[in-house]
């Protein structure tokens, strides 16, 4: 019974916040510290970023919202990783790491793409995806972004900061 009712919560809860913005909010906490290993098995430390923008994304391939923000985040990518953007894409994705491989080659995605672990997940409670966090120079968080929001949002939070 409990999980019945776990799973339903999980899909209202899917469904209310996985296309929107409404879970928007400023942050100004300190973004904790991770390690998480790159599709290469290089280890990747957030703190390794301090002094540029940082925008995290939790995501997941078979999340259709994560999969909608995801061109919208390359083109962010591009256009302002000279100017000290650096975009983390955290896969919380449960199967191998093999399938996450692919689906980026797939989509031939450029930013880099990181091996989520459940202590990440809890460190920055992560309860919807996609997640995204926009953190500044100085390693705070300045929006909390719970779904999928608008590109136009995303851009102008990152530019002025920048």
């Amino acid at each position: 019974m409990f999980n019945r009712f776990f799973a339903v919560f999980l899909l209202t809860a899917a469904v209310l916040f996985g296309c929107t913005d409404k879970g928007a909010r400023t942050g100004g906490d300190a973004a904790s510290d991770f390690t998480l290993q790159d599709m290469s098995g290089k280890s990747v430390k957030l703190s390794d970023y301090k002094g540029r923008v940082v925008l995290i994304d939790f995501w997941a391939t078979w999340c259709p919202p994560c999969r909608a923000a995801m061109p919208g985040l390359e083109k962010l990518h591009k256009a302002y990783k000279d100017k000290g953007l650096v975009v983390l894409a955290i896969s919380l994705d449960m199967g191998g790491w093999d399938s996450v491989k692919s689906f980026i080659a797939d989509h031939g995605l450029t930013y880099l793409v990181l091996k989520g672990t459940d202590d990440v997940s809890d460190q920055y409670e992560v309860r919807t995806i996609p997640m995204m966090l926009v953190v500044n120079k100085e390693g705070r968080i300045t929006k909390r972004y719970l779904g999928f929001g608008s590109e136009e949002d995303l851009e102008k939070d990152i530019k002025s900061i920048l």
